[in-house]
This record gives C-alpha cells, structure tokens and sequence, in this order.
C-alpha cells in the first residue's frame, strides 16, 4: 500500500503524527519532488485555484497520482459559516475540493490539519482502511497516543536590543508564514516578531471573542492581530497577502476595522521572484 502525503498546508502541526502511524503499519510513505510538482504546476486545472499554496497542494496532488491513497490535511473541520474565506471551498474543505476537481486521483483520506486527544476513532479507521492487522495497529496507536498532544511554542522576544527602533509583527494567513517571507522584512533597527511564534491555538481563540461567525484558520488571523496589537512594542503590523486569493481582500477590510495600529499590506509576489516564492513556500519532506 503506497500512501501519499500532501505536504503542502500545515504540514509542521499534523504531519510527522500521521506519517509515523502510516509507516507503524508498514505502508509504504510517499512524498512528491520538487521537480514533479512544479512540473505539474503547469497542468491547466490547477489555473483557477485560488491562492498559490492551494495550487501548489494541488500539483502535490496531481504528483502523486500513482499512490493507492492521498492524505490530505482539512485546515477547517465542520465548517458552518461562508464568512470570509469560508466562501472558499479549498480553505473550508481542501479535500473534498481536492477530490472533486482533479479527477483521477487516488482514493483521499482527510485529516485534521492539528493534533489533539480526540484523534483516536478516526486515526484508528484511517489504519484499518491502510492495514487488516487488527494487532498490529493497536500497537502502532499505543505508541503513538501520546504525541497527540501538541506542545505549546515559546512566546518572541518582545524587549528590543539597543540596536532596535521598533517591533513590526507579521501575520499572515498560516499556510503562508515561512522564515524566507518573514526574513524579508529583517532590516538594520528592526525588530521582527511574526505570528507563526503564537500558539495558534490560543490566537484562534482571541479571534472568535472578536467574531464568531469565521471559519478558525481566518479566526487565527485575526486573533494574532488583536493580540499583537496590544504589545506596547509592536509599532506597526504588516500583513502579508496572495494576490490570487479573493479571501485576503475581505481580511484586509477586516484588520483595518480591528487594529488601530498602522497595517500594512505586502503582496508575496511583490515581495519574491517567482522562483524564489515557489522555492520559500514549498514544504518538502523526505521519508
């Protein structure tokens, strides 16, 4: 049984989790190469998607066609609002969207895109779908039980070095955040904070006391910028934006009515080459 994995969305919260219960049950892990997705970048399907990172998840996709299975990550389960980027079938349901556009491909099996002490009915029906070792999986779940809980990140740096003039936050949808994009912004004085240093957890929370109506990962924006914005430090916020997502458009009219700091907007593909872009948010993995 070859099991392929989209890397492309979230990867760092779920991925190693499920990937060491695929292996546990001696499937065989599969990843797409660079070069095979941006060769299939160009398939004209994908043209239409909206948001880079969806269509480079999508080429993941499309690279992987010989699999048995896909394991795709659902960045926002039980969606029940078309608020913002909930009118966006690949933000509000990646692999259903996944499933339904591209044909042809291998069976797809949704995953939360987070790991939390709920996991175990679905991890253990995702097995029995990969493994008739009724034993053998209850042994790979015992092991693996415990990394369901997800550790908590450091807060940043808030005090500034005597070198430093001001703090600047980046937020930015998280599918989006990487150390090239927020390397950027590093200038002589300035000190960077960025929203991939919060508990995304926490921020999603801040989020809704603000507005219950959003789908989380929307609600994870938003919460980091309430919060950010509340740091005495921080100076400024900067947003971070897709061109080709319809949703970021929406969230900037909405950081604009909810931070009474100075926001500014950076377009990704302002920021980078489109080499250079693909090259920072592409998240391969080796088996």
């Amino acid at each position: 049984m070859r099991v392929g994995f989209i890397t492309q969305l979230l990867w760092p919260r779920y991925g190693t989790f499920w990937q060491r219960l695929v292996s546990g049950v001696e499937a065989d892990v599969v990843f797409a190469s660079k070069d095979n997705v941006l060769k299939r970048l160009q398939d004209p399907r994908l043209q239409d998607i909206p948001g880079i990172a969806f269509r480079l998840a999508a080429a993941q996709a499309l690279a992987l066609q010989d699999a048995d299975v896909l394991i795709a990550p659902d960045l926002n389960p039980d969606v029940t609002t078309s608020r913002g980027s909930g009118q966006d079938p690949w933000v509000s349901s990646f692999p259903d969207a996944l499933a339904t556009t591209l044909s042809g491909l291998p069976p797809v099996i949704a995953v939360p895109a987070e790991l939390n002490t709920q996991l175990e009915t679905l991890a253990i029906s995702v097995l029995h779908q990969l493994s008739r070792d009724p034993a053998l999986i209850k042994r790979v779940w015992s092991r693996q039980r415990s990394a369901t809980r997800q550790n908590k990140p450091q807060e940043p740096t808030w005090t500034l070095r005597p070198s430093d003039t001001k703090t600047v936050a980046i937020i930015a949808q998280p599918w989006l955040l990487n150390d090239t994009l927020i390397a950027s912004f590093k200038q002589e004085g300035v000190h960077v904070v960025s929203q991939q240093q919060l508990d995304f957890r926490f921020v999603r929370e801040e989020g809704y006391r603000f507005e219950k109506r959003l789908v989380a990962t929307d609600s994870e924006v938003l919460g980091a910028a309430r919060y950010l914005s509340r740091k005495g430090s921080v100076k400024e916020l900067v947003y971070i934006a897709d061109q080709s997502a319809g949703g970021d458009v929406w969230m900037v009219s909405q950081l604009q009515q909810l931070v009474h700091k100075p926001v500014r907007v950076h377009y990704m593909q302002e920021l980078l080459s489109s080499e250079a872009l693909f090259d920072s948010l592409f998240v391969e993995v080796t088996g």
